[in-house]
């Protein structure tokens, strides 16, 4: 058969879908266009760049459309609703179409592409949000006809297309633009070429492909060669975002040396005297929060807002972009001796290409065969760095305990406390009506011996006489949860509840008196705590933080940025309020479970403005 010839019915079908997939790649693409034109990046953009956009917008467009309409047509035919295929097309290509359209509208203001939260926000939120004037709506009816229109006539044109000869070969480009679109930009996140990998920010529900560790594997690139990319991208400055928004002003400061002494996966309720009696003394000294929040129930974002004082939001950007940590590079600048000691290794999360990518020289993988070997080593390796710095000279340290993340301790009498504890871990005999004591313990014999090392530490310190001009911070990334909410939710990640996002918090701070703090603070004040008291900067905090000074009272906020791997939300006193999987916002009480209040709250403009003030 000809291809001028039409088409078998039970060929239409297929072609209908091909074309389909093509008109809405061809749609993205032209509001894609929109989007960078209004960002002024048509101008400054290469052709390359253009080009790039053009093949993983359309390419990803046009595999969505594939797969959804596709399933759909399956679907229908398969119930023999043939005839309501191109309603059900066209009613896809509609929805598509004005979420394109509005995402062209919404990223350049706020830096984030449509979502269902920002939906809900729109129009629930009682204009405080965004209000809606007589003119605008007119003009968002006239959108939606011209939309509807533009659909009319390719179902028109589409009915008049009998081959599939040329529909093919457009689709086979799509295709292959979408794979060389993706290994090209999985090459250009390896070698940190922010042309290539601040293209796919702007394109919304982009998913690109990074290859890593095959590339090393492939031995096409090495750990060198990234840290030395990583590097040259801090020297040209060619971060995606504008962090700081100005540059830091400092000087003079008490510039007082810094500890932190954090310990992975530590609850805020193990500091008591029978878990933790060290540390317990030490806060009776010194001063506790007893409402200290991580800003995220993982590593890579209790850890990066320590050090960035942002939103776990920016992670994606500091990493494409190897931006370094605020504190880190005000350190650097005021002449700190900077020394990193870590139980597990600083490449799984990234932070040798984020938070400590200025520092030259760090080690990534940390000495010894497991998790309690490498938090002895990582202790020792401080102690003996600190003793080669010369007197006079100020130093950061950050000591990153793991044995507690990894529930594992010295088989020893002096550490087998809590018993009787689980010996062999077996994940999959978790469930909802498993008894969670013995694996507890096993967690709380861990964190006994997190407590001996830590008190190690500050024997040292105190040995040395360096308790007097040295701030110490003891704190954690995240908790950990035991089923605590009877929600089948163990360890972290999962959830915000308080076993997994409330972590302990003891700042000795010479000159300050021992007490008990009470509100609430996160690890967002850390930051905009240490540069104006420790380093003298001057700026105003917006430039660098979204959080506020440690010891300030008044005008806090009575909620928390907190980031997952697929969730953000933010931590109430009554609620929690969720940014979920689906994009969609919803109101949990403090037990993860549906709560009453379902009002959108009322900081979201604050939330909106901050998630992109350091965006480029």
């Amino acid at each position: 058969m000809k291809s001028t010839k039409h088409l078998s019915g039970s060929s239409r079908p297929f072609l209908l879908l091909l074309l389909n997939s093509i008109f809405i790649a061809i749609i993205s693409i032209a509001l894609g266009a929109v989007s960078i034109n209004a960002l002024g990046l048509c101008a400054a953009w290469s052709w390359f760049q253009k080009l790039l956009f053009a093949a993983f917008t359309g390419g990803a467009y046009f595999v969505y459309s594939l797969v959804i309409v596709g399933l759909l047509f399956l679907l229908l035919k398969l119930f023999r609703l043939n005839y309501l295929i191109p309603m059900a097309a066209a009613l896809f290509d509609f929805l598509v179409i004005v979420y394109l359209a509005a995402d062209t509208f919404v990223y350049p203001m706020y830096r984030t592409h449509l979502n269902l939260a920002m939906l809900q926000m729109t129009f629930l939120g009682g204009g405080r949000i965004v209000s809606f004037s007589l003119p605008m709506i007119v003009e968002i009816i006239g959108y939606l006809v011209v939309i509807s229109t533009v659909i009319a006539l390719f179902f028109k044109a589409a009915r008049r297309v009998s081959g599939v000869k040329i529909v093919g070969i457009i689709s086979l480009v799509c295709l292959l633009g979408f794979i060389w679109a993706n290994v090209y930009y999985a090459w250009g996140f390896v070698h940190f070429d922010t042309r290539v990998t601040t293209v796919p920010e702007k394109i919304p529900l982009a998913r690109p492909l990074r290859m890593n560790n095959v590339f090393i594997k492939l031995g096409l690139v090495n750990r060198d060669a990234i840290n030395a990319n990583s590097q040259k991208i801090q020297a040209d400055g060619s971060s995606n975002m504008k962090y700081p928004l100005e540059p830091l002003t400092c000087h003079g400061g008490k510039r007082y040396n810094i500890l932190f002494l954090f310990v992975d996966t530590l609850r805020y309720d193990m500091l008591t005297a029978d878990v933790m009696p060290n540390t317990y003394a030490f806060s009776k000294k010194n001063i506790t929060f007893t409402n200290h929040y991580s800003n995220g129930n993982n590593t890579r974002h209790g850890i990066f807002s320590l050090f960035t004082g942002l939103p776990g939001s920016y992670w994606k950007k500091a990493l494409t972009g190897s931006t370094p940590g605020i504190l880190i590079t005000a350190l650097q600048d005021a002449h700190y001796n900077i020394g990193i000691f870590a139980g597990a290794p600083l490449d799984m999360p990234e932070f040798h290409k984020t938070i400590f990518s200025s520092i030259k020289g760090l080690r990534i993988d940390p000495r010894g065969d497991n998790s309690v070997e490498s938090d002895k080593f990582a202790v020792e390796d401080f102690e003996k760095w600190q003793q080669s710095i010369k007197n006079g000279e100020p130093f950061f340290g950050f000591i990153f305990l793991d044995s507690v993340h990894a529930y594992d301790f010295p088989r020893e009498p002096k550490y087998e406390v809590f018993k009787p504890y689980w010996k062999n871990v077996n994940h999959l005999e978790l469930s909802n009506s498993f008894d969670p004591a013995p694996y507890l313990a096993r967690y709380k014999n861990a964190v006994r011996y997190a407590d001996d090392q830590i008190e190690n530490v500050l024997k040292f310190l105190e040995e040395k006489k360096l308790m007097d001009n040295t701030i110490v911070v003891i704190s954690s990334d995240h908790g950990d949860e035991f089923n605590d909410n009877k929600l089948n939710y163990w360890s972290h990640g999962g959830n915000f509840t308080d076993p997994q996002v409330k972590v302990p918090l003891v700042i000795h701070w010479p000159g300050k008196e021992a007490r008990e703090v009470n509100y609430l603070t996160s690890h967002l004040d850390l930051v905009p705590t240490i540069l104006p008291e420790v380093l003298g900067c001057t700026n105003p905090t917006k430039d660098y933080s979204v959080g506020q000074s440690i010891w300030e009272p008044e005008n806090r906020r009575d909620w928390v940025y907190v980031s997952g791997y697929s969730l953000d939300g933010f931590v109430e006193p009554d609620r929690i309020v969720l940014i979920n999987r689906a994009g969609m916002l919803e109101h949990l009480d403090k037990t993860f479970r549906p709560a009453p209040d379902k009002d959108i709250p009322n900081y979201m403009p604050e939330v909106l403005e901050e998630l992109r003030r350091y965006s480029k």
